[in-house]
């Protein structure tokens, strides 16, 4: 079975809107790229060792599981989710097949914790 990555905002949101989430793009995947397909758990917990820059390294995690999907499906450009928007250019520039969804349709919640906290801005 091919394997899909999904790239789903998650600092900051609970582990259940962060699940909902990801059921919901998953079944959007299958049905743009008409296949059946197995969720790569980017979902990353245990050992985190402390860096000055902890986005840096849970990014880092995910770009390595990245590396084992046949298709990706995210956010696409995010001015909030810097991360998010890596990992979509990533799949891009390696030819990965790629989708993106929409945030404010796809993920109220996220929408509401952007207004509410901008420390999420990257510019």
């Amino acid at each position: 079975m091919k394997k899909l990555f999904i790239s789903c905002p998650m600092k900051g949101r609970t582990n259940e809107n962060i699940k909902k989430s990801m059921d919901k793009m998953h079944k959007i995947a299958e049905i743009i790229f008409d296949q059946q397909l197995e969720v790569i758990d980017s979902f990353i917990e245990g050992n985190i060792p402390e860096t000055n820059n902890q986005s840096v390294y849970y990014l880092g995690e995910s770009i390595k599981k990245l590396s084992e999907a046949d298709y990706f499906i995210g956010i696409g450009y995010s001015e909030y989710f810097a991360g998010c928007e890596i990992e979509y250019l990533v799949a891009k520039k390696y030819g990965i097949p790629s989708t993106t969804v929409n945030i404010y349709e796809l993920m109220p919640d996220v929408v509401k914790l952007k207004r509410k906290n901008r420390r999420y801005r990257t510019k």
